[in-house]
């Protein structure tokens, strides 16, 4: 679970940094301003998304080390419902890029998948 808490961290330092640039962008190109709000708010609910779905995966865990009979979620509709809002308010304001803010929902978890590979390769050596 040590290997899950590190890639969640990296994946989070990698996406501040990502979101501090789209910040200065947001800030120096003003023709942009629609993209780059858009990818803000897509990767900060991303990103909330990721931390939610590793506290989840750590829940379980200690569930199953206990060894209780007991129902569990994964939280999906909770994701699910923070894309979607994300997705009204891109929709709402003309100030944001609807299709940056998608992508931007999908940019934090697509890192979790090379930083994962070099964490495992790390670990192997």
């Amino acid at each position: 679970m040590n290997d899950l808490t590190s890639i969640v961290n990296a994946v989070t330092r990698i996406c501040f940094l990502l979101l501090s640039a789209l910040f200065l962008g947001w800030a120096f190109y003003p023709g942009y301003r629609p993209e780059f709000l858009g990818l803000i708010l897509g990767m900060a609910a991303g990103l909330f998304n990721v931390r939610f779905l590793s506290l989840k995966v750590r829940q379980l865990a200690q569930l199953a080390v206990s060894q209780e009979n007991k129902r569990y979620s994964f939280g999906f509709i909770t994701r699910l419902c923070t894309g979607f809002l994300i997705v009204v308010i891109a929709a709402k304001f003309e100030q944001v890029s609807l299709g940056s803010t998608i992508v931007g929902l999908f940019i934090p978890q697509l890192l979790t998948i090379p930083v994962s590979i070099l964490f495992s390769l790390r670990n192997n050596h």
